[in-house]
């Protein structure tokens, strides 16, 4: 009150005075302030974004400052960005910690050495991309507490990101400082994978502006320009490719030349070297040497795994020559596997159990889809059943050999069990499509409807293969709902929510080609809840997941109108289902995936279903003939265009958008 004030600094110094004062009472009085919301703590909204309703998002919301010794702080005070004000040195080590803490597990990437503190001074002074790369990744999914802590992350993102951007450029170009910090380094390979796992927020935005426009040069039409073919999309399908194909596209588009430039940069330094007599050079320890050895060959491994699946899902020709996959799949060299322990030997058998499933991808795609004409003889000759008949088993073996005895931790248990249900999806899909083409030339060799021809081609084998991609495509959802329930799937790499798009897009297709009633209601069932796990693991309103949930959402009401039952339900014999989709009850019985019934040892597989009525329907197993559900056929059901490989096509959701709303 005796205070006089005469301007609005003024006014400001006392009310800062005033709230120190209450503190400093507080404090000296021993209250607790656990239970008061602090300013400091509080979360800030963006204004107009669907983040902000509600409560805060995992992701986005506050912090714990990390804390750290004084010579750490003196490493990060000297860093640049710290220098510039970008952020505090002790906010450095929170966007480090908490990336080892949430981001690193749920890729086997890099090691956990950089996240203890005393090695911090390696990261800053020694891999500088790697540790841009790691604080530009962290700003995306954690906010920084205090006043503006949301817009701050996402300027620190940006900036990050930039700065990144810089230094691919400088190691693209074949340009290095005389510097201690060296951009063409082991680290940089890691971090250009790491960036191939977690993108840039700026990946969804269009580009800067660009000098070569030509449309802003040649407005009018002119003769020579290629005639374009018209759009057939119509609004809601155009919504589906630009807010979850063109996306996915981008993320493919940027992982591929990412993991290229890794692959050219691991190649000039030597990775894929045999170097079985590794000693230490002058000013270098046994450990440090022993370390890089580690690197170098988890280096190796993880490139071949990469590129291979991405190659094969994309149709691509893999980078890595045939002549390094020995080089590549080879053990340590300077190390003995019998001397890992904890993490590394963790990681080992991770990676020796995704090498080898990765062999069998490569296998599948060389076999199954060498070629566009190759593809489309195999689906005319019926040769197509006998080769998915020869990988079921091998699949089934890799799956009772590394993923049944549960060694591994939860984090890349549930990773190889995602990738284990994605390729049994990759390699039965065939299947599928065998069943839309040879019902589009039934449709045209006849007069009966589609409805009808669809029918009659369904047989006891395609059926079977598309049961494997319903079930396989559920299993991976499942896992999904787990994985937001313990808040692992906000953090989870693209390549997750890829493969969550990819399998919910297989399922539905799978279940619009025939399903019984009460398979049907299980499967919607998983998607419901998959959408309710992907909007509450939404990082930002530009993230995969949000976009996806919500058309996934209409897909699904958009299909529970428009099953019917089939005039003519398909009566085959058929084999009992494989291993993969069995699983005991705990009460002595046993279950398929989707908790159908089936008699324990003694089902009767003669009739399809288990048990036929001897008109056509079924009363085990499946229900009456009338549960045998529908949509009205339309050549989009199929997985991929013929000949191409699986994976996200243009407006290959057609037959969504001609259902009634």
């Amino acid at each position: 009150m005796r205070t006089i004030v005469s301007s609005g600094n003024d006014a400001l110094n006392l009310l800062y005075e005033a709230a120190n004062h209450e503190a400093t009472n507080r404090e000296d009085a021993g209250t607790s302030n656990a239970g008061l919301p602090q300013a400091a703590d509080a979360y800030y909204g963006t204004p107009g974004s669907t983040l902000s309703v509600g409560t805060a998002p995992v992701a986005t919301m506050p912090v714990r400052i990390s804390t750290a010794s004084s010579d750490v702080m003196r490493v990060w005070n000297a860093c640049r960005f710290v220098r510039m004000g970008w952020f505090r040195a002790e906010e450095a080590v929170t966007y480090v910690d908490l990336f080892f803490q949430n981001l690193s597990p749920l890729s086997p990437i890099i090691t956990d050495f950089y996240s203890r503190h005393e090695n911090h001074f390696l990261l800053v002074t020694q891999d500088p991309l790697l540790c841009c790369t790691i604080l530009m990744i962290s700003s995306r999914y954690h906010v920084l507490p205090g006043i503006g802590g949301a817009s701050r992350s996402y300027f620190i993102h940006h900036r990050l990101w930039e700065h990144c951007q810089h230094l691919i450029m400088r190691i693209m170009l074949g340009q290095e400082k005389a510097s201690k910090a060296k951009t063409r380094t082991v680290g940089s390979v890691e971090a250009l994978l790491l960036m191939s796992e977690w993108h840039p927020r700026s990946l969804h935005f269009p580009p800067a502006a660009d000098g070569w426009d030509s449309d802003l040069i040649l407005s009018a039409a002119d003769d020579r320009d290629e005639v374009q073919s018209p759009n057939p999309c119509t609004t809601a399908s155009k919504s589906w490719l630009e807010d979850v194909i063109e996306p996915a596209k981008r993320s493919d588009r940027m992982s591929w030349m990412l993991l290229g430039c890794g692959l050219s940069l691991a190649h000039e330094l030597g990775v894929f070297d045999d170097d079985n007599n590794a000693k230490a050079s002058v000013g270098e320890t046994q450990a440090y040497v022993e370390r890089t050895a580690l690197r170098r060959m988890r280096l190796r491994k993880l490139l071949y795994v990469f590129v291979e699946q991405l190659a094969s899902r994309l149709g691509c020709t893999s980078m890595i020559p045939k002549s390094l996959n020995h080089s590549a799949l080879q053990g340590i060299s300077a190390i003995s596997t019998s001397s890992l322990r904890g993490a590394d030997q963790e990681w080992h058998l991770f990676m020796t159990a995704w090498i080898d499933l990765t062999k069998l991808v490569k296998s599948i795609s060389d076999m199954l889809f060498p070629s566009a004409s190759f593809s489309r003889q195999i689906l005319r000759n019926g040769r197509y059943i006998g080769l998915l008949e020869h990988f079921q088993p091998l699949l089934s073996q890799w799956r009772k050999k590394y993923l049944d005895p549960c060694k591994l931790g939860d984090s890349l248990q549930d990773m190889l069990d995602i990738e284990y249900q994605y390729v049994r999806i990759y390699a039965n899909s065939l299947g599928m499509q065998a069943v839309v083409e040879r019902t589009l030339e039934e449709a045209d060799s006849s007069e009966g409807s589609p409805d009808e021809a669809l029918a009659m081609s369904l047989d006891a084998a395609d059926y079977d293969f598309i049961q494997e991609v319903v079930d396989g495509s559920c299993a991976i959802l499942q896992k999904v709902i787990k994985l937001a329930e313990t808040g692992a799937l906000l953090f989870s790499p693209v390549r997750i929510f890829l493969r969550i798009t990819t399998s919910a897009i297989y399922l539905l297709k799978g279940l619009s080609l025939g399903v019984w009633t009460k398979k049907l209601q299980s499967s919607l069932d998983i998607l419901d809840r998959s959408i309710v796990a992907l909007r509450s693991s939404t990082l930002d309103d530009m993230h995969l997941a949000s976009r996806y949930a919500t058309l996934l959402d209409l897909h699904v009401a958009r299909l529970r109108k428009s099953f019917v039952v089939s005039s003519r339900p398909p009566r085959l014999p058929t084999r009992p289902p494989s291993a993969d989709r069995m699983v005991h009850d705990g009460a002595g019985g046993v279950s398929d995936a989707l908790g159908t019934d089936v008699a324990d040892g003694t089902a009767d597989f003669g009739a399809f279903g288990g048990g036929g009525d001897g008109n056509g329907g079924v009363d085990g197993m499946f229900g009456a003939a009338d549960d045998w559900l529908a949509l009205p056929f339309d050549a989009s059901m199929a997985p991929f265009a013929p000949g191409d490989v699986p994976g996200f096509e243009d407006a290959r959701l057609d037959f969504i958008w001609t259902l009634p709303l």
